[in-house]
């Protein structure tokens, strides 16, 4: 998952991992595999979560792909 305000942080979730995402922090999630699927469990605390979701085109081109180094 790519995070930050211009997506310039990376974080690699691992099967059983918790991951939390502050409010109003952007964030994109991807599958780094093209084999396999990925399923994730999703709960949001905001009751208008459709309503609230901003979607930032700018920052597509920021994100490439995954760091080597992962």
């Amino acid at each position: 998952m790519w995070y930050g305000e211009q997506l310039e942080n990376h974080f690699l979730v691992n099967p059983g991992d918790f991951l939390y995402i502050p409010a109003d922090m952007p964030h994109l999630p991807y599958n780094p595999s093209s084999t396999e699927n990925c399923v994730a469990l999703i709960a949001r605390t905001d009751p208008n979560e459709q309503e609230s979701v901003v979607l930032l085109p700018h920052l597509d081109a920021k994100v490439l792909a995954p760091p080597a180094s992962e």
